[in-house]
């Protein structure tokens, strides 16, 4: 692994910034900047199908998620495919993540919202941490917190 920081894709494309040192990146830092970047992935919809997006190779214009309003968190099936599109998501988008683990099931509370937890180990630099979200996917839209 080389050791020059993967700084996230929007700061990135803000412009230049300084260098930071791995003492800078607590963990409370790369989850925070985790957070905000999951936040825009999942909210963010590419125009592709969920079939599209499962089987081709996304490019950085067609970021985001495919349109997965027709899946229907009471469904498992609906579910295990929300499963594997956030899944290839995050592996074509958030270069710090690996080891990725997706659950998604119905929320309890609102039963057109589906729960979704992510679970990875976040590298930056040379450090690994692991890092849990948890989303709630409510009428299109990704609402993100991290568990601590």
């Amino acid at each position: 692994m080389s050791d020059v920081p993967m700084i996230p894709l929007f700061e990135r494309l803000a412009g230049p910034r300084e260098p930071l040192g791995d003492d800078l990146w607590a963990e409370r830092d790369l989850q925070k900047s985790l957070l905000n970047d999951l936040e825009r992935l999942l909210n963010a919809r590419n125009g592709l199908t969920i079939e599209q997006f499962l089987q081709t190779a996304p490019t950085s214009l067609q970021y985001g998620m495919p349109d997965t309003l027709r899946l229907s968190p009471q469904s498992t099936a609906d579910m295990a495919l929300l499963e594997l599109v956030v899944a290839r998501a995050l592996a074509f988008y958030e270069p710090r993540m690996s080891q990725v683990l997706v659950q998604a099931g119905a929320d309890r509370g609102r039963p057109v919202s589906a729960c979704v937890r992510i679970t990875a180990a976040a590298v930056f630099g040379r450090h690994e941490e692991r890092v849990q979200f948890d989303c709630v996917l409510n009428g299109g839209a990704a609402y993100l917190a991290a568990v601590a």
